[in-house]
Order: C-alpha cells, then structure tokens, then sequence
C-alpha cells in the first residue's frame, strides 16, 4: 500500500509540475513590435487600438505599438526586420516590395495583413485664378508649397506632375517656385499669398487643409481618367473626392490616393499572422470604435486584397480570408 500510495503521490506531483510548466508556457507570449507614427497622430491611435484588441484576446500574441516610423519609413522597418509590422500605405508597400519611386533597393519580404483600413486622397488645391487645370502649369507660374522632401504627400506630388509630363524644375523655369516645409508654414505661405498652390495626402477633415479652407477661398482641381490611369501603374489608386469633404469644396474631384494597411514581414510565422489578423477582425466593431478613421472599414471588400495592400498577402492572412469566404 505504502509503494502504490508514492507511485500516485509520484504520479500526481509529475501531473502538477507539467501543468505549471504548460501554463508558464502559455503565459509566455510571443511579444510583437508594431510600427506606426508619432504620439498624437491617427496611425499611433490605430496601432495603440490594435494592440489593444490583440492584447485582450488571450492568443499567446502580445503587441507593443510604437510611436515611430512613419509611411515611408515603415516598409524599410519591417523590410530590414527592425519591426515586427507596422502601419504604412498601400503605395508605399507597393513600392517598397518592388524598390522602386521612394527605395533603392526591393524589400521582398514584405507581406500584407489587412488591406483597406481607410481611404486617403492627394488633396490640390490652388488660389490662382488662372489655374483650372493641372496642365495649365505648364504655361501659368505658380508659387507650389508641398511638405518636406521624403514624405510621401511629396512623392505623390511628383509622381501627379510627372504624370502630366511637368517637373519641379518646369514650374521654376516658368518664374514659379517649389517650396518643401511643414504645416505651420504651409498654413502661413497660402493665408498671407507667397504661395498659391498645394497638394498633399489627405483624409476627411484633414486638419491643415481644413484650415486652409477656413481661410482662403480653394479652387479644388482634379486629375483626367488618362492621367489617373498612369498613376494606376506605380500603385496609386483611382479615388473620388466627395463634395463638401473640405470647406468650399461643392462638387466631387477625380483624384487617386491609397489606403492605409498593416504590414509583416515573410519572416513572420502563419500562426502569429492568423492570430493577429483574427483577433483584429473577429472584434470588428472594436477596431472601427478606436478611431473615426476606421468607421468604414470594410474588411470583407478591402480587406484581403493585394490591390489594398501593396504587397502579396501573407499566407496566414489569406487562410483567415479563407474561412471567411472573402476574396
């Protein structure tokens, strides 16, 4: 009795100690660094929001969002492996994975995760009365102001001038000016007259384009179909502007733009991926809650496309995509 009673006493002590151990391991969470923008900005929002709903949902993930990186930035981030993912836009990934426009070199590790999360326009705007068109600056000197060199509201301009054949260069040659700065200047520059165009990546209720709208009267231009479809190209995508989005603004503009989107990296496993994304998508109605810029979120149109993602969806996206019937 004595042998068989510490054979179980045994028995139940081996029981307990893989039971700790298997709870210590499942308490061990795989920790994940998430990429995104500066305090304040919408994107740290959305990352913080994401990490959140991750964080709750108890899959052995735990995401740390960070407060840098950027939408250039974070193709090279998750590309070079310094993060885990991160938020960036759907062109910049495009040119991220193929190294092209804003990269010198191909980031093939690039994987998309959710596509779609929003939609962002490239905003022009100009007080020249005789600016109807984008065309007309090949023939009209306009003093441009863009945001600095590097930021993708920039490589947007170029690439929207260059679509109709006209460079930086061009505008100078024609008496004009190019200024890169930042938004307190840019407000500055339109109010007071020394410049008298501007475009730059925006969405609904774009604080400085707002701001601008309050106080000058904007002429909203607009991009032809045979120009739009050459942007189509580099991975922009067509977008329609709707009227009244900006003040002053009364009729809807053809423009292009991009979504933004969360990005891993290949190296990532396809368990983690179907994890984060599940997590992420099954709570819905949470990820839409954390910012006003994902209350149209539609995961089941924009959500597992590559078109919205810019890069080839990563495999364990695609298998949550799946099981969700959702193309």
């Amino acid at each position: 009795m004595m042998k068989r009673a510490r054979k179980i006493g045994i028995s139940f002590l081996t029981i307990a100690v893989i039971g700790i151990f298997a709870a210590g391991q499942a308490g061990a969470a795989k920790r994940i660094t998430m990429g995104s923008w500066k305090k304040g900005s919408g994107w740290h929002v959305y990352s913080a929001t994401m990490a959140n709903i991750v964080n709750n949902a108890n899959i052995g993930v735990q995401i740390d969002a960070l407060s840098k990186g950027g939408g250039v930035g974070n193709p090279v981030n998750v590309g070079t492996g310094k993060f885990n993912m991160a938020l960036t836009f759907s062109v910049a990934a495009a040119w991220g994975y193929q190294g092209k426009v804003a990269y010198k070199k191909p980031f093939k590790k690039l994987r998309g995760l959710i596509g779609g999360l929003d939609q962002y326009y490239l905003g022009i705007v100009t007080t020249n009365p005789k600016v109807n068109s984008i065309n007309d600056l090949k023939k009209v000197k306009v003093n441009y102001v863009t945001v600095p060199r590097g930021g993708l509201g920039q490589w947007a301009t170029r690439a929207m001038l260059g679509a109709h054949g006209i460079t930086y260069a061009d505008i100078k040659k024609m008496g004009g000016t190019v200024t890169h700065t930042g938004f307190g200047a840019i407000k500055s520059r339109m109010k007071d007259g020394q410049a008298n165009m501007l475009s730059h990546t925006v969405n609904a209720g774009h604080p400085a384009l707002t701001a601008i709208a309050v106080q000058k009267k904007l002429k909203f231009l607009e991009v032809e179909e045979q120009y739009r479809d050459k942007l189509l190209g580099i991975g922009f995508l067509k977008a329609n502007l709707p009227a009244n989005t900006f003040p002053g603004q009364k009729r809807p503009r053809r423009t292009f733009g991009f979504t933004t989107v969360v990005i891993a990296s290949s190296d990532m496993d396809n368990g983690t991926a179907y994890k984060i994304v599940k997590a992420l998508l099954d709570n819905l109605s949470d990820l839409r809650a954390g910012h006003k810029g994902l209350r149209n979120f539609d995961p089941a149109s924009t959500g597992c496309k590559e078109s919205q993602m810019g890069a080839p969806i990563h495999p364990g996206a695609a298998r949550y995509c799946k099981e969700k019937g959702w193309k």
